[in-house]
């Protein structure tokens, strides 16, 4: 009989299975030790058994950081050796799937059955229970490093899974990098981590871009000469298909990072104005004459897409509700998708868009009336929302519950339940619309396109600048001016259908037409704009009278 006793507490019950498939670091980003912590959900405990495993640090200095690219190519690499065969010394953990060498003092060997040994362990990394069958050779071989309390990865020296090494000598199958740029992206990342994380990873895309386009060279000793010949390559590269709006943006991201770079620690040597270099010629720069006309809805449109929708199940009820509350709202995607119950006032008519709790862009806070529109898309959303009151949801809950939650419908009742939370992303609202115009049989009108539709029938509604003006903040535009320049341009085709229109007799347009009847009907209060514009716009026509012209 063969019995190796077993340190005390080495033996934990099995942990519930943990797999980092949902763990996507992001190939551009540096993380550093607590982010590598935090975006697997692991202990320090483990982090240090990666990087014996293979897991290499940008660098061999204090504090870590790990490149995403090494981090993907690690796991991907484990992956591969789980189909493989067990080592020598190796054992496989059912719980986490990963192939380790645990510490010989939680190591025990049971009484052999028929030549066999069952062999017990720890888990280094998630500690849970590892098993294996050994034979004799395996087991004598565990038994010496018990005995001489060795590793257990010292039986098979020399065959592991992962080449070592930093920087460009690796081998050419692994992620290759220049560790002193790593450590000055990573403080960049730190610095530019008030931009919102996709145009955080936009910039960090160009960087790398830069980055490799002159061969990993170090950052400090990029010259004027060198933005000269990247900026040329994107010149080149407009001329092959590349966008104009991609070439700026990647040009004025680059020209932002330079900026920070020369006032850095270490590069307070380069030239000042390197950041410079990468201003693009005016011809380049320029926005294109007339940018593709959007697609916007019209009010049929949008409402043959609500009345098309099925709405048999609750998932199809809250579809709709979904395209109804956007026109209503007038919310962007990802703030429509992260809505709560709370945050709708149906007896006031306003939506609040918390920012800590709301994914409004540029973390704005605001509160805004839902538009004054055909009333077929209120009814739609206050139906859905005394559905869901029904159904025992509270102010916390999702306004558009995901379909795992809408599946359990009797526990929406239960009184000590988590909130239910909401999307994690706007695909749900962009679904709900590409159906909806499905359904309809009408081409796809994506959800910013509401947005769209709002701006192009505001005249219908605003008869005055202070009204437009109301509009524009009830759409989350800080003044007119921005829903002007970015909503509802108009097109040549409007343009024209104007201009043909006009003849030498038409002096007053219809707004202005309206205004003069406001005016003589004492409606406008004396000293404003209107009253004032009213005003000269009745003195023209008197004039024109008097001599005949009218």
């Amino acid at each position: 009989m063969l019995l190796l006793a077993q340190s005390s507490g080495t033996r934990r019950g099995r942990v519930m299975s943990r797999s980092y498939r949902s763990a996507r670091p992001k190939a551009n980003r540096v993380y550093s030790v607590e982010d590598v912590l935090h975006h697997y959900g692991i202990c320090r405990n483990t982090l240090s058994n990666w990087t014996k495993s293979g897991l290499r640090p940008v660098d061999g200095t204090r504090p870590q950081l790990f490149r995403g690219t090494e981090l993907k190519w690690f796991h991907a690499q484990r992956s591969i050796e789980r189909t493989k065969s067990l080592r020598m010394g190796e054992f496989k953990c059912f719980a986490c799937k990963s192939c380790v060498f645990p510490e010989v003092s939680t190591l025990c060997i049971d009484v052999p059955i028929r030549r066999s040994y069952w062999a017990h362990a720890t888990c280094p990394e998630c500690h849970g229970m590892l098993q294996k069958i050994l034979g004799e050779t395996e087991c004598d071989k565990l038994l010496t490093c018990v005995e001489s309390n060795a590793s257990l990865g010292s039986i098979d020296e020399g065959t592991g899974a992962f080449p070592v090494g930093v920087g460009t000598n690796s081998a050419q199958t692994c992620p290759s990098w220049t560790p002193a740029n790593e450590r000055v992206i990573f403080d960049y990342q730190v610095y530019a981590g008030r931009f919102d994380p996709k145009t955080l990873d936009a910039h960090l895309a160009v960087i790398r871009d830069f980055e490799t386009f002159h061969d990993g060279k170090l950052l400090s000793a990029i010259t004027p000469a060198d933005a000269s010949r990247y900026r040329e390559s994107l010149i080149i590269a407009s001329q092959f298909g590349m966008s104009r709006s991609t070439v700026r943006h990647r040009a004025s991201f680059l020209a932002a990072f330079f900026d920070w770079l020369v006032q850095q620690d270490g590069y307070r040597r380069m030239k000042k104005t390197i950041g410079g270099y990468f201003k693009l010629p005016k011809a380049l720069a320029a926005k294109a004459l007339q940018p593709a006309p959007r697609n916007i809805p019209t009010t049929d449109e949008a409402l043959k897409i609500l009345s098309g929708m099925p709405a048999r199940s609750l998932t199809q009820q809250r579809d709709q509700a979904i395209v109804a509350a956007s026109f209503l709202f007038g919310t962007r995607a990802n703030a429509t998708a992260s809505l709560r119950l709370g945050h709708i006032d149906v007896k006031a008519k306003k939506v609040r868009q918390d920012a800590t709790v709301v994914r409004v862009k540029n973390g704005k806070s605001q509160t805004t009336f839902w538009f004054p529109i055909d009333e077929r898309f209120a009814h739609i959303v206050i139906a859905w929302i005394d559905e869901l009151s029904k159904l025992g949801c509270r102010s916390q809950d999702a306004l558009f519950p995901p379909n795992a939650a809408l599946g359990r419908i009797r526990d929406l009742s239960k009184t000590d339940r988590e909130p239910i939370l909401p999307w994690q992303t706007d695909s749900a609202v962009r679904r709900a619309f590409r159906n909806g115009c499905k359904s309809a049989a009408l081409q796809y009108f994506n959800p910013h396109s509401v947005r769209h539709y709002l701006k192009s029938i505001r005249d219908e509604y605003c008869r005055t600048a202070e009204e437009r003006k109301a509009w524009s903040h009830n759409m989350g535009h800080e003044n007119e001016q921005v829903t002007e320049d970015n909503y509802a341009k108009m097109t040549d085709s409007r343009r024209d259908e104007i201009f043909s229109t006009l003849s030498p007799g038409s002096r007053e347009t219809e707004a202005e037409k309206d205004l003069l009847l406001d005016f003589h009907e004492h409606q406008l209060v004396r000293g404003t704009p209107e009253f004032e514009l009213a005003k000269q716009l009745d003195d023209e026509r008197r004039k024109r009278r008097e001599k005949g012209e009218c």
